[in-house]
């Protein structure tokens, strides 16, 4: 897994890690220009083309833009470097960096050094038709809003048309994933050396653009030293552990059995979705136990699957007489799926949590099964459970408020996974799953995955994976990263609004393949 650290505390850590070391913080600088040089060349093949202009602050960041100015000259490669401070106002590596580049021959013979003051600085000066405009104004240290003077060119630069926009580390302007001031709005993000949380979520995400790392030097394991909050990001690598191949002599019934508990009138969808996900994703088995006035329509769609036909309510939903059956059933089940398409039916809801109290299972709870313990919260504990919430369901189930969740949702979600002592996936942009003592966010998927039945695809993977290899926190950062990858591969076909939730079933088998062969 890689190491992911708040923006807030990287500065920090660094300067640890620099000390322990004993590297002197210049070679970082150097390796980080030089690293976001390779990474300019290898996603823009065509940079001679383009008018490359960097503009550049007074910190650090401004000192990665000067180290990649003179490697860009290198290449004989013409640069307009805009300055917002002067020589005088530069601090330590980033003034030693400048110096360098005056003392070259590359101030006359390819870089175009404009001292900035206001907008009117850049006019007659630069074309920026067809620009690659890099951002080393701002670096991570940065905090609050900008000045008027440097708000008024990020809004400048953001507004030109037919250009390129490629931060260091961070966009400058950047401080919080859930600001409200503006920021420069990167096409890529070339991060240094680690990702950076507040650069993952909301506004932070949509500011940094595509986000690629650069090697400055310093080992992953460096950083996980000091990862004290022990947030991470899925590598396919973690995935891959998980998946196994079956055994050779193995059948149907040894590799994993799924109880999926869903279904009512007028969601039939949401049942038949998650357990042909469940099938997809290993389980050898899946029984599918539903109200028996919807059993019709669900034997005649899935017929791979099992279905069970139980007593209902007036409502078509599940009752409480429906008990014994699926008593017997989850003494049979690896894993047992509760939730989609329940509905809120008041009786069906105490069915789900007598099920939940009186059975030791691994459940997987998704969609209106987390809904019956809003209230009840404490039946979950010690119950091998994993709950699959999109920040909706979650603040209903624990009394937040949205905003302070989406605030605050690393806290409160290790502080109820810890409390509860559950594996708690909040199905979010990116999607996250922590067991209290891990923060895990899964780097797979895009906008194409908000699409109705979605989630019900990614609680039956999560079953699917659970009933196979027993492990929570596992199969859940498995699962999202299987789901997300399916979705990536729909966005590359159809782009970003036309993926259905059935689609995601018949890239699943291919996604783990591709995983498991890697």
């Amino acid at each position: 897994m890689k190491n992911i650290y708040f923006n807030s505390e990287i500065s920090c850590i660094e300067k640890l890690i620099i000390s322990s070391l004993k590297i002197p913080a210049l070679i970082l600088m150097e390796n980080a220009g030089r690293s976001f040089t390779e990474i300019l060349l290898r996603e823009f093949p065509d940079i001679k083309d383009h008018q490359i202009i960097i503009f550049t602050g007074k910190g650090n960041n401004a000192g990665d833009g000067f180290v990649t100015a003179r490697h860009l000259c290198n290449l004989k490669l013409d640069v307009k470097l805009v300055m917002l401070s002067g020589r005088k106002d530069l601090s330590g590596d980033a003034g030693i960096n400048f110096d360098i580049l005056k003392n070259s021959k590359y101030i006359s013979e390819y870089i175009s050094v404009i001292k900035y003051k206001s907008i009117s600085d850049l006019k007659g000066k630069i074309n920026f038709e067809n620009s690659l405009i890099i951002d080393a104004i701002f670096g991570v240290g940065f905090k609050g809003e900008p000045d008027k003077k440097t708000a008024e060119l990020i809004k400048f630069i953001n507004g030109i048309e037919n250009k390129k926009i490629v931060s260091a580390d961070v966009p400058s302007g950047l401080s919080k994933y859930d600001q409200k001031s503006e920021a420069v709005r990167a096409d890529i993000t070339v991060t240094m050396s680690i990702k950076k949380f507040d650069s993952l979520f909301y506004c932070g995400r949509e500011f940094s653009g595509k986000i690629l790392t650069a090697d400055i030097g310093i080992s992953e394991n460096e950083f996980t030293k000091y990862n004290l909050n022990r947030i991470f990001e899925t590598e396919e690598a973690d995935v891959k552990k998980l998946l196994t191949a079956r055994k050779i002599n193995s059948n149907k019934y040894t590799n994993g059995k799924t109880l999926v508990i869903a279904g009512s009138k007028g969601l039939t969808g949401a049942a038949y979705l998650s357990s042909l996900s469940a099938m997809r994703a290993g389980s050898g088995a899946v029984i599918t136990a539903v109200p028996e006035s919807v059993n019709d329509i669900l034997e005649i769609k899935m017929t791979e699957v099992m279905t069970m036909p139980l007593s209902e309510t007036e409502e078509c939903t599940l009752n409480m007489n429906a008990y014994e059956k699926i008593r017997e059933k989850i003494i049979w089940a690896d894993c047992v799926l509760i939730g989609p398409g329940l509905s809120k039916n008041a009786e069906t809801m105490e069915l789900v949590r007598h099920i939940v109290k009186n059975n030791d299972a691994n459940y997987v709870i998704d969609a209106d099964g987390l809904y019956a313990f809003k209230d009840h919260l404490r039946l979950l504990m010690n119950k091998n459970v994993i709950l699959t919430p999109h920040f909706g369901e979650f603040a209903g189930m624990t009394g937040m408020n949205l905003r302070e969740l989406i605030n605050s949702f690393y806290y409160a979600g290790k502080e109820f996974a810890k409390k509860y002592k559950v594996t708690l996936v909040l199905k979010n942009s990116p999607t996250v799953i922590t067991d209290g003592n891990d923060f895990i966010i899964n780097p797979a998927g895009k906008e194409n995955l908000a699409t109705a039945g979605s989630g019900d695809v990614l609680s039956g993977i999560t079953a699917g994976l659970y009933s196979v290899t027993g492990k929570a926190k596992e199969s859940s950062v498995a699962a999202a990263y299987i789901h997300g990858k399916c979705g990536d591969i729909l966005y590359e076909k159809s782009g970003s609004s036309s993926t259905l939730a059935g689609d995601l079933i018949n890239e699943i088998a291919f996604v783990k393949n591709k995983i498991f062969s890697a």
